[in-house]
């Protein structure tokens, strides 16, 4: 699929993650980093977040063809997961707790 066909069917940029992807293609395409952030601005719906995060704070710049995904969103990764995990982990926890305590045993801890 062509880029330009691409951007027309996926104009909504709402959040970094679609930024990026789009951004690294067009840089892929032959498109420098001030071309990129031409068409997409240009081209595309964009939300506050990714106006502030990518073009107004010059984060575009940065954005690399050789990297799978930046590194602020791999943080953001990380922590969802993580935070993720945590309360997983404490619904498990919490629920062989009151499996051990037997049936009809109400916690009360709050």
């Amino acid at each position: 699929m062509r880029i330009e066909d691409y951007i027309k069917e996926n104009f909504e940029v709402y959040d970094r993650f679609t930024f990026d992807s789009l951004f690294r293609n067009l840089l892929k395409g032959g498109y420098d980093h001030e071309e990129a952030k031409d068409i997409i601005i240009h081209n595309c719906a964009l939300s506050t977040l990714v106006l502030q995060e990518r073009i107004y704070n010059g984060y575009y710049l940065k954005i690399s063809v050789n990297e799978i995904i930046s590194d602020d969103l791999l943080e953001l990764k990380n922590e969802i997961f993580n935070e993720y995990f945590k309360a997983s982990l404490r619904v498990l926890v919490d629920t062989l707790r009151l499996r051990r305590k037997g049936p009809g045993f109400i916690d009360t801890r709050t």
